[in-house]
């Protein structure tokens, strides 16, 4: 049988798997010429320049440089080795893994996989304890209380950890998990004195997954918080772990993902029962942070996913300003924001049990107001109005948030919509909120402007002339695009190229290309970009195999590249010799005798006729 990692194994895999398809599960994909087009998973951006080439079976971003084929894709986006990215894939394709060689795993790959193996053995035995024993009976009637069906603890593997210290370390303890490890992961907690114990008792379990569907952390819920159970915070996450990153997951991601794209909307929720909630009304694209703030991270998996995100926070004055901050990270991220209006004091998973599935879809989703209308609201709801200053700053205030938009159109209708509110004239507002806008712009400019320039008549604002590289580097590239199209063409330039490609990463390039075509590989970019190891040399191979180059190329142009990069040393050793030149004849101006000068004039006349040698041999090259 084939190796594991063997030449075989691998082409079969890939040859199996579409790079489309698996980006296409982090990454929001459309079809752009003959490529597919997102924004990078790699770094932020808001316009996106991440390509996917479907024919050849490779990725390169054209802003932060990452390329490669589909394991490399796995293997940076997951931070998997790549034997691991490779299994992965196999499974994905239905391909039995042969077995591995006896070799010994990392100790941090071992103690994730134990971690992984744990929690998905404890999501099970919570969940069992809830839905088969008597331990479970209390939660099941809250929890059919608040209207959850069996079908949806099921779905969601919801749980219950009983009220014992020692019910989940016995449980793992008899599996042979190490304690210390299971503190590490979350699943078990140890006291200054060195007990360990269940760190979660007496609480619903919701199963936190990652991307994919695997368990990597739980939040629990209390049953009751009075009395002794007071002092202890209702919800509780795991904590963070070679697992778990709150700051990096969504709750229900890997479950809402599919449907999320397909309407190219996501709601965002504060908390995971108002998710599942949603999701039992029918409301399958809904997501919701981990019990923090909304974060950068966060806002850029959403982009990669939809154009737009509905806020659906709680209405109270905590989910009013948690929605406020939500705001502006998801608009950073280059997303399209709708904000959700819920009753003061009422949470989207009461409203969707008091009043069901079609009112919350026809009097919340579908009143969704655009970000300005909510700042409006909000911005109402922070003034008492007691005289006329009050209403003034407000109305000030107001002008400042409305002339923030881009829009002339909008600009007007909510300036006549403030106008009407306050009883204004149409014509004093509109002038009020010229000069405010004269103002906010002339503050924004004195913003921008560096200390050290404020007297400059540009601002401090520079412009670079953009320069383009040299012949040598352009006819470089251009060549590396053709000889991974053509194994013949690959031959010649190795054959007629006297000197190395003059950029290192150029020629440590052609080396793999020419080893690659001497094993008697095929032209192919995207078998080539798999062949090389070095992983900035994978990026390199990727970007140039996106450049738009002509696919036909004559032979003349081809020994035009060949002449740039064989004439290089040539033409630097004449810059060189001409500088020398140019110091000789300054030396000799400034010599102090006649004898020291016409010494070095004799020197500058030999390095002349090195000179005159050298662009007769380029004139003829």
């Amino acid at each position: 049988m084939a190796g594991h990692t063997s030449d075989e194994f691998v082409n079969q895999v890939r040859a199996a798997v579409d790079i489309v398809d698996v980006v296409g599960e982090y990454v929001q994909l459309r079809k752009s010429g003959r490529a597919f087009l997102g924004l990078c998973p790699f770094h932020s951006e808001k316009s996106p320049s991440f390509n996917v080439n479907a024919e050849r079976q490779f990725f390169h971003c054209f802003g932060c440089g990452a390329g490669g084929d589909v394991f490399s894709f796995l293997m940076k986006l997951e931070q998997l080795t790549f034997p691991e990215a490779l299994h992965k894939l196999a499974e994905r394709a239905g391909i039995d893994v042969p077995k591995p060689p006896q070799e010994e795993a990392s100790p941090e790959k071992r103690a994730k996989q134990a971690m992984l193996e744990a929690h998905e053995l404890v999501s099970k035995l919570y969940h069992y304890v809830l839905t088969e024993t008597p331990y479970g009976v209390e939660a099941m009637k809250y929890l059919t209380k608040r209207g959850m069906s069996r079908q949806t603890l099921t779905e969601y593997q919801i749980g219950f950890a009983p009220d014992s210290w020692d019910f989940v370390t016995q449980f793992l303890k008899k599996r042979s998990f190490s304690q210390d490890l299971m503190v590490e992961a979350g699943l078990l907690a140890k006291s200054e004195a060195g007990k360990v114990f269940d760190r979660f008792r007496g609480r619903v379990m919701f199963p936190i997954h990652d991307s994919q569907g695997h368990v990597i952390g739980f939040g629990g819920r209390l049953l009751d918080n009075t009395g002794p159970r007071s002092s202890q915070p209702k919800y509780l996450n795991s904590p963070e772990s070679l697992l778990f990153n709150k700051s990096a997951t969504l709750f229900n991601l890997h479950r809402a993902r599919s449907t999320m794209r397909k309407r190219k909307q996501a709601l965002l929720f504060e908390g995971y029962v108002d998710v599942v909630s949603a999701w039992q009304a029918g409301f399958m694209q809904g997501v919701a942070t981990l019990g923090t703030a909304l974060t950068e991270q966060q806002a850029r998996i959403l982009r990669r996913n939809v154009e737009s995100v509905v806020l659906c926070y709680d209405g109270d004055a905590a989910g009013q300003e948690a929605t406020s901050k939500a705001i502006h990270v998801l608009q950073q991220a280059g997303l399209i924001v709708r904000v959700a209006p819920l009753p003061q004091g009422v949470d989207p998973d009461d409203y969707i049990r008091q009043h069901g599935a079609e009112a919350f879809s026809q009097q919340v989703l579908l009143q969704a107001m655009p970000v300005t209308a909510f700042r409006l609201k909000h911005l109402r709801s922070q003034y008492v109005i007691n005289d006329e200053t009050d209403k003034t700053r407000l109305i000030a205030k107001a002008v400042e948030i409305i002339n923030e938009l881009d829009s002339p159109v909008e600009r007007d209708l909510y300036q006549r919509q403030l106008a009407e509110e306050y009883s204004l004239t149409l014509g004093d507002l509109k002038w009020e909120s010229k000069r405010a806008y004269k103002q906010q712009k002339s503050e924004r400019q004195r913003d921008k402007v560096s200390p050290a320039w404020n007297n400059s008549i540009n601002n401090g604002k520079v412009t670079l002339a953009k320069t383009l590289p040299p012949a040598y580097h352009t006819a470089e590239r251009k060549l590396l695009f053709y000889m991974m199209r053509n194994a013949e063409l690959a031959f010649r330039v190795q054959q007629e190229c006297n000197a190395h490609f003059q950029v290192d990463e150029h020629d440590a390039l052609s080396a793999y290309l020419y080893a690659y075509y001497a094993e008697g590989n095929t032209e192919d970019p995207g078998k080539f970009i798999h062949y090389v190891q070095d992983e900035s040399l994978k990026q390199l191979a990727s970007g140039l195999a996106m450049m738009e180059y002509k696919e036909d190329v004559s032979d003349l142009e081809i020994g035009d590249y060949i002449k740039q990069v064989n004439n290089y040393p040539k033409r630097a050793e004449l810059e060189r010799l001409r500088e020398e030149q140019r110091s000789l004849h300054l030396q000799a101006a400034a010599a102090d005798s006649e004898d020291a000068r016409k010494q070095l004039e004799i020197q500058a006349a030999i390095i002349g006729m090195k000179i005159l040698e050298l662009e007769n041999a380029l004139k003829e090259g």
